[in-house]
């Protein structure tokens, strides 16, 4: 697959989509870095780059600058972002060149840089060139091999893998591009049991519109397979066919939020009222798409539940949640919704919304709001 048209690294990234998304820590800010002009970016030689990319067309493409510590950190986070856009055995190229640059330089690679790189033998990737047409023959290698079967495996058992049809694999997802990619895949109980535990631990860690996707797939393969994930309850939650009980609330969030907004508003009472005509899942989809149109989706996990959270499923009785070894309960929610302490962190706008449904909204929130909702309920905040 070729990445000459892909958004890969800082230098691609005319329109800094990717840029709003990293965050650099403190000690980074006083890091040398060199923004590259075009001509710099051209002079530089190819040692100073994390992958070379020789096309099929014969053009060589230059990505990953490593040429100061700023530059090689800042390719370590585009690379966590866009690793999936290059060719597999493309990303441990990159990945171990990138990483031997931060470890010069003395600055934080990433996790999925981490993460490839530990897994690239001292015999292999002795170079940064990789050049696109060769997949084939490298995943028959030894590298290959161990990455994508955990084991030793021949070639009848990659190929077996490429072969595996997509409902044996948790994700299946088009790209812009119209590639596809397939990712966990399911050919036994084991992996089942391991997509479904891993589900359960970093469901908010994927995009919302695979979460529905993802679950769905588990379900249907444990049934295939007779394997019983009773007790997954993110499963559960985003596979369910049924209504959650606050689909209406969730409705109404949405009006609070586009108070000048009369036609959407209409929108959404207009599927309010198709409730009892219409699926969840269905209903979920029209979500997607209003959402989408209104730029709501931006507040996914940020006080807006996602489509398919919001129509399908329901919170369970007696809901609690272990927040960094800390047990927090409904109650708990309710004691702190609406003070004027957690709007001061949040806003006065989450606040109100999350005494009207606390639950469900911190069910949608990341990690580290749920650890600053803790701390208000313990004292610590």
């Amino acid at each position: 697959m070729s990445i000459a048209a892909k958004v890969v690294d800082f230098y691609d990234d005319s329109n800094h989509e990717m840029m709003s998304k990293v965050a650099m820590p403190a000690e980074m800010s006083n890091v040398n870095m060199t923004m590259l002009t075009p001509d710099q970016h051209e002079q530089l030689p190819d040692s100073e780059f994390g992958l070379i990319v020789l096309t099929k067309r014969a053009s060589v493409l230059r990505k990953f600058p490593v040429n100061d510590p700023g530059n090689a950190w800042l390719s370590a986070q585009y690379f966590q972002q866009s690793h999936e856009k290059l060719a597999f055995p493309a990303r441990f190229v990159a990945a171990k060149f990138i990483k031997k640059a931060c470890d010069a330089y003395g600055v934080a690679a990433s996790p999925l840089v981490d993460s490839y790189a530990v897994r690239v033998g001292e015999d292999e990737a002795q170079t940064n060139t990789f050049m696109e047409g060769s997949e084939s023959g490298w995943m028959l290698r030894k590298l290959a091999q161990r990455e994508l079967m955990g084991k030793q495996a021949d070639a009848v058992e990659i190929n077996a893998m490429a072969e595996m049809p997509n409902e044996h694999f948790a994700l299946v997802a088009k790209q812009g591009d119209g590639s596809i990619i397939r990712k966990y895949a399911m050919p036994d109980a084991g992996h089942v049991k391991t997509a479904a535990a891993y589900f359960d631990k970093y469901a908010m860690d994927l995009p919302p519109q695979y979460r529905h996707r993802f679950a769905v797939s588990v379900q249907n393969r444990a049934e295939d397979l007779g394997v019983d994930i009773s007790g997954h309850d993110a499963i559960e939650k985003w596979a369910s066919s049924g209504w959650n009980r606050n689909v209406h609330a969730h409705l109404e969030q949405r009006k609070s939020l586009l108070p000048r907004n009369s036609g959407a508003r209409d929108v959404l009472d207009k599927l309010a009222a198709s409730i009892a005509e219409t699926t969840p899942e269905d209903m979920a989809s029209a979500l997607e798409t209003f959402d989408q149109s209104t730029g709501l989706d931006r507040y996914y996990d940020r006080g807006v539940t996602d489509p398919y959270a919001s129509s399908m499923g329901k919170t369970a009785s007696g809901w609690s949640a272990d927040i960094d070894g800390q047990i927090i309960t409904e109650a708990d929610l309710r004691k702190v919704a609406g003070t004027k302490k957690l709007a001061g962190y949040l806003g006065e706008t989450f606040a109100r919304q999350f005494s009207e449904h606390p639950t469900e909204i911190f069910e949608s929130l990341p990690s580290p709001d749920k650890v600053l909702i803790k701390q208000v309920i313990s004292g610590e905040a």
